[in-house]
This record gives C-alpha cells, structure tokens and sequence, in this order.
C-alpha cells in the first residue's frame, strides 16, 4: 500500500477512501505507527500548511480532520503498545 494515497484522500477530505486505504494497508501487514506518522498524520501537517498559506479554508481544513478520524478509529483496536497520541507527536 503506498501512503502517499492516503495522504491525498485526507488533505481531499475523502473519509470514506481513507477508511478503506487504511484497511488494506492493515490487512497488508503495514505497522499502525507507520500508518499514522507517514499517511494520517503528514498529511494534516500538509493541510494546516496549505490553511497557514490561505490555500485551504475553515470547511476544508474540517473535512480533513475528519477524514483523518476516520482513519485514526480503524487503527484504535490495532494499538497495543503505545498510545496514539503518543505515535502522532512523536
């Protein structure tokens, strides 16, 4: 599974891909910490740039959010040993 998919859906604010994007990348193995850092969480980082720029406005920046909650609550059971906010600063 390429992550720079997931980066895409989240910054579009595709919930629905970003949920299935995640499934495969779990059902192929993918670390959850990997998921997190360089899909769900890069790609946040991409939209508060791209809002800090004017690129992005209040209404997109919220559906990124919670495309990226959607990804985050399918790797919330997969977690064992850290916590995800933990993972997602580090």
């Amino acid at each position: 599974m390429d992550l720079a998919k997931v980066f895409e859906q989240v910054i579009e604010g595709d919930s629905p891909a970003v949920e299935s994007s995640v499934k495969t990348a779990l059902a192929e193995g993918m670390q959850v910490d990997v998921i997190l850092k360089d899909g769900l969480t890069a790609a946040m980082d991409e939209v508060g740039r791209r809002f800090e720029e004017g690129e992005l406005f209040v209404p997109e920046t919220l559906m990124s959010a919670r495309a990226m909650q959607s990804g985050l609550n399918l790797l919330k059971p997969y977690d064992g040993t850290h916590a995800l906010s933990e993972l997602a600063w580090a």
